[in-house]
């Protein structure tokens, strides 16, 4: 097996390395969305996973009590909590860079009371907030300190500065090689899919740093072995993907995901953390300003940052990809069309996508007939 088969393997069974740690005696943190600082948890000798929802699956203990307006991968992860599908975890890591996240806070704690007999992991709620000035960043500061007392506690020791320099480090040189890796399907003929892109972007919070880094420099290495491939340039952008449906359907179409723009893809690896002086404080200022999230400001950064990367990839179309639920993007969406119109790149609006059970007909008729309109 190959080292892309295997971070694709990985993608599939997203929990098999924490469960057979926790089978081991190991300790493990889960975590939701790239908000919290792994750095921390790994430093603290403690196993971090990624916890995502699956759209595969049904809900009908967290229907009982959460309403049908939140978002799809909330209601799965509720569900999977409700029935203990997250049990090999000692600590659950909620961030509050969302709105979706902290209501899913709040009815786990109240899950406690409606259904007593269900146990699920202590819960966290790690409140990052992200306006950028001054006094948030003070403020966010003591929240990782907070954090790391309790990660003390859990892993039963204390954590040392130069321990955090050490996760610094292996998450700066895990981002470069990715960065390296995501170059491949840049180029005037890619040769790594859009779609193996979001597996190998996922795989980075299902198994260990050192191990994901080795795999992205096995890719790296044998690069020049890797075919070619065809197609439309295309962007995604929007809401994030718990599995690789779409990609595959856009890629289907005849067209190559050349970029990215939502939390669960290239995005969070784009900016590299401070090495050097107070590793606390570094971990501060990159999760305050540099970690992405519906509540990342100002929205005309995000705008800039967005319309960068559409030429650095030369993109030619770009595919808003919008939760049926959505209530943050859509907002956005008018505006950054716009953008787009008047630089002469096409888009297409996808909206109301549903998480469990897509339309995929309707996506591939419209993805189709949009990639067969690019030049």
């Amino acid at each position: 097996m190959n080292a892309l088969e295997k971070l694709r393997s990985i993608y599939r069974d997203r929990e098999a390395e924490a469960r057979a740690i926790k089978a081991g005696g190991g300790k493990v943190v889960g975590y939701f969305s790239n908000n919290v600082p792994v750095e921390l948890i790994a430093a603290a000798g403690l196993f971090p996973v990624c916890l995502t929802g699956d759209p595969g699956e049904a809900t009908e203990i967290g229907d009982r009590y959460m309403e049908e307006f939140h978002d799809g991968n909330i209601r799965s992860i509720f569900d999977r909590m409700l029935r203990g599908h997250y049990n090999f975890a000692d600590l659950i890591v909620v961030p509050r860079t969302s709105e979706s996240f902290l209501q899913l806070y709040y009815y786990l704690l109240e899950a406690r009371k409606w259904e007593p007999a269900r146990h699920f992991p202590e819960l966290y709620l790690f409140d990052l907030l992200q306006a950028p000035n001054w006094t948030v960043g003070r403020y966010d500061r003591d929240r990782l300190n907070e954090l790391r007392r309790t990660l003390d506690r859990v892993a039963g020791r204390a954590t040392s500065d130069d321990a955090i320099r050490a996760a610094i480090a292996a998450t700066n040189e895990n981002r470069a090689l990715f960065g390296a890796v995501n170059k491949l399907r840049r180029g005037d003929r890619p040769s790594v899919s859009g779609t193996d892109m979001l597996r190998i972007a996922g795989a980075a919070g299902f198994t260990a740093t050192a191990n994901h880094t080795a795999l992205l420099h096995d890719i790296q290495k044998d690069s020049g072995a890797l075919e070619p491939l065809d197609g439309r340039r295309v962007m995604v952008k929007g809401s994030p993907h718990d599995d690789d449906g779409f990609y595959a359907l856009v890629e289907s179409c005849g067209a190559i995901i050349v970029a990215d723009d939502h939390v669960a893809g290239e995005r969070a690896f784009e900016h590299r953390i401070a090495d050097g002086g107070d590793p606390m404080e570094a971990l501060t200022e990159h999760y305050h300003r540099h970690s992405p999230s519906p509540r990342s400001y100002p929205q005309a950064e995000q705008d800039r940052r967005f319309l960068d990367l559409v030429g650095e990839a030369r993109v030619g179309g770009v595919i808003f990809f919008h939760d049926e639920w959505d209530d943050v993007l859509g907002w956005d969406y008018p505006g950054q069309k716009k953008l787009l119109d008047a630089r002469g790149v096409k888009s297409l609006f996808l909206k109301k996508q549903s998480y469990r059970s897509p339309d995929r007909a309707a996506q591939r008729d419209a993805v189709r007939g949009f990639v067969e309109s690019l030049a």
